[in-house]
């Protein structure tokens, strides 16, 4: 980085073992100053808090510090001597700085990749987002609570019109009266608005942190780890929208001014005396039948839930695999298993919507019941001189309150909750999978790091399996070619995904320059690993973004560079938009070819010291093949290790130790020309029990 500010906080990072996204600076790019006052056009181009200066001296604990010397610039104060020096790191090397009274420290406050932060339930994940919004809750309380009493304003006019002014004829005061409750009105109006404004921004905002949350927790899950239907758990994650319903402004209003029901009985008891019992039992009364109808919904909303997440599950999986379905005429055989899900939904819908029409009809009635019981009694009130007129309007006004917007809304917002209620528990399901790597552990992050590698009895499983890939022993050792070779299922492309540390040893140890490749940090990996898997596929957007995803951009001349060696500038230059050409979801409209080609270029892009090919020209046409493998021999350097399974000699050529896989085991390992003599025999069959268990780097 060119920028000096940029390099310190790129340092910063690293030192306090925090990923920044490889795009992280792209914004600050514009930003060609790197004197002291420019930290703060920095920090905002990036989208981060700005820098706090340190007035008294940071204590021990609080380094690494973002430092300005003005001898030297910016760097990262990693402590301050005794004897007036810093020890500093910039552009990666550490000095030390003298007249560090000179200096000013800065702290900085670094977000956390959003699935870095850890939570044990996904009520937890909605709890913090609100609660760093305490501020906005806390007005959003006062003017719930201000509008609840104005709400009171109506009744309160209607029982003095009908006390004073009606018997006395006293309009002067009916003036005065009804422009004091227009005021009060307008002033509702307008903190209503305000708060429904100031709810839903935040709301959108809640809305985008969580969902941010969980995108990265889901893709932080491993890969060995994840649930059979991709589609299924999609709309596991298609959760947080009943979840956003409950948190929408409406939802949230109408639970903010149940509490206050309290506050209107008891003000019709100060108007009406003993009417307010009718009240006092109609409320708790629908309280309780709420209650009890959220009970007998709350099995049919889960079922509900889970049979519309195997739905767009198979929806998914029908538009994914549409061209073997159209091939195969699968579609009755997916059309039946449509209409079976869509039976089994609906049995469990069922059941909920007549629960809440029941509910809906039973607090109608009670509604009217409870208001003629109220206006009866209160007539007798009236008759008997306890009560004004008055007040017996009052009381029904404030009743209808009640009634009304408080306990007519509950059959609805107990279906949304229900739904909720599901959502987030099937997203406890989502945080409960393992991640790639722990959130709670610091993990290595080592400048470099050499391409050997080490299997210490490793095995692994996949779920459900009786057998995976077992390996007692192995050493692969910087700068080697190997091939790999075997049957079809005899584990080669999971033992690949193992040694690109993509795929956790159910047991064992794997380790990379002999550190345990689960402690190192996962864009630590990737940058030293490059693996191309057997059908890659690209991402929704352009040629550009996939050639470039998790890199930086090296600029048009570089990828136009590689992609010539590659052969994949033919279809660069063949599109009219070049390297904008638009890519479809999984890469539909190219090749096989084309889209491992465009694989092969991000690799060689990124340079990678650690190269994993799955059958890298598996979809080739001869002189392609050719041409890749003249670019492999003459862009792998001799420190760079190389590992590829294959089934093509071409390829088998190009290394000088090979593997055969068998039933999971390495059944054969050494020298290529030792390993072809020895598969070359008529009476050797490696492949049948005689594995070896041990197997050392021989090459």
């Amino acid at each position: 980085m060119a920028n000096a500010i940029l390099s310190s906080l790129a340092d910063l990072a690293r030192l306090r073992r925090i990923d920044l996204r490889p795009d992280w600076a792209a914004a600050a790019t514009a930003v060609d100053r790197d004197d002291e006052d420019a930290i703060d056009g920095v920090c905002e181009a990036i989208g981060w808090a700005p820098a706090r200066p340190y007035v008294e001296p940071p204590r021990a604990h609080e380094f690494p510090l973002l430092v300005f010397h003005p001898a030297h610039g910016w760097g990262v104060a990693e402590r301050v001597e005794s004897d007036n020096r810093i020890r500093a790191l910039k552009h990666g090397i550490v000095t030390d700085w003298t007249d560090a009274d000179q200096a000013r420290l800065y702290d900085l406050a670094i977000p956390l990749p959003a699935g870095k932060k850890e939570f044990t339930s996904a009520i937890d994940v909605f709890k913090a987002a609100v609660f760093r919004r305490k501020h906005v809750i806390i007005l959003a309380v006062v003017a719930t609570i201000v509008v609840n009493i104005i709400a009171l304003v109506t009744s309160l006019y209607s029982m003095q019109v009908y006390d004073r002014v009606v018997p006395r004829g006293a309009f002067s005061t009916l003036w005065v009266l009804a422009l004091g409750a227009i005021v009060a009105l307008m002033f509702d109006f307008a903190l209503r608005v305000v708060r429904a404004n100031m709810l839903e921004r935040e709301s959108v905002n809640i809305d985008t942190e969580v969902s941010e949350y969980f995108f990265s927790r889901a893709n932080e899950v491993r890969l060995d780890a994840r649930p059979p239907g991709v589609g299924t758990m999609a709309a596991q994650l298609r959760g947080l929208e009943q979840v956003r319903m409950v948190m929408s402004s409406s939802a949230l209003f109408a639970f903010a001014d149940l509490p206050f029901a309290v506050l209107f009985i008891v003000v019709i008891a100060l108007l009406g005396g003993v009417i307010a019992v009718v009240m006092a039992l109609a409320f708790p009364i629908a309280v309780g039948l709420a209650l009890l109808f959220a009970s007998l919904i709350r099995e049919n909303t889960r079922k509900a839930q889970v049979n519309g997440n195997r739905k767009n599950g198979l929806l998914v999986e029908a538009f994914d695999a549409s061209e073997t379905i159209k091939a195969n005429r699968g579609y009755w055989f997916l059309l039946s298993r449509w209409n079976a899900l869509l039976d089994d939904l609906h049995t469990s819908e069922l059941p909920v919507r007549r629960m809440q029409a029941i509910a809906g009809t039973l607090f109608g009635t009670l509604q009217q019941i409870s208001y003629i019981f109220l206006i009866a009694w209160g007539a007798v009130e009236v008759y008997n001189n306890n009560i004004t007129m008055g007040a017996l309007i009052a009381c029904s006004i404030i009743a209808g309150r009640v009634n009304g917007p408080l306990i007519g809304q509950l059959p609805s917002l107990l279906v949304q909750w229900s739904y909720a209620r599901s959502s987030l528990q099937m997203l406890d399901a989502i945080l409960a999978l393992p991640q790639d790597r722990p959130a709670d552990v610091d993990q290595l992050r080592p400048n470099r790091i050499s391409p050997s590698l080490s299997l210490n009895n490793v095995a692994f499983t996949y779920p459900g399996a009786r057998s995976g890939v077992m390996v007692p022993k192995l050493e692969i050792a910087a700068g080697e070619r190997i091939g790999i070779i075997g049957g079809v299922g005899s584990g080669k492309s999971t033992l690949l995904k193992l040694l690109s540390g993509l795929y956790a040893p159910s047991q064992g140890q794997l380790l990379i320059d002999k550190l345990d490749m689960s402690q190192v940090a996962d864009d630590v990996l990737r940058h030293h690993i490059g693996y191309l898997p057997q059908d890659y596929r690209l991402v929704n957007g352009s040629l550009r973004d996939n050639l470039l995803l998790g890199l930086a951009d090296p600029g048009d001349d570089r990828i136009m560079e590689i992609a010539q060696k590659t052969g994949l500038a033919g279809l660069i230059t063949a599109h009219p938009r070049g390297l904008d050409l638009p890519i479809a979801e999984g890469g539909r409209g190219l090749s096989g070819g084309q889209r491992v080609l465009t694989g092969l270029t991000r690799l060689l892009l990124a340079e990678p010291k650690l190269l994993l090919l799955d059958e890298p020209t598996a979809n080739l046409d001869v002189d392609t093949e050719a041409l890749v493998l003249r670019t492999l021999r003459e862009r792998v350097g001799p420190d760079t290790t190389m590992i590829f399974v294959t089934h093509k000699m071409q390829l088998v050529g190009l290394v000088d130790r090979l593997m055969l896989v068998a039933n999971g085991q390495i059944a054969l390992d050494g020298p290529t020309k030792d390993v072809l003599q020895r598969l070359s025999r008529p009476q050797s069959n490696p492949a049948e029990g005689t594995a070896t268990n041990t197997v050392g780097a021989s090459a």
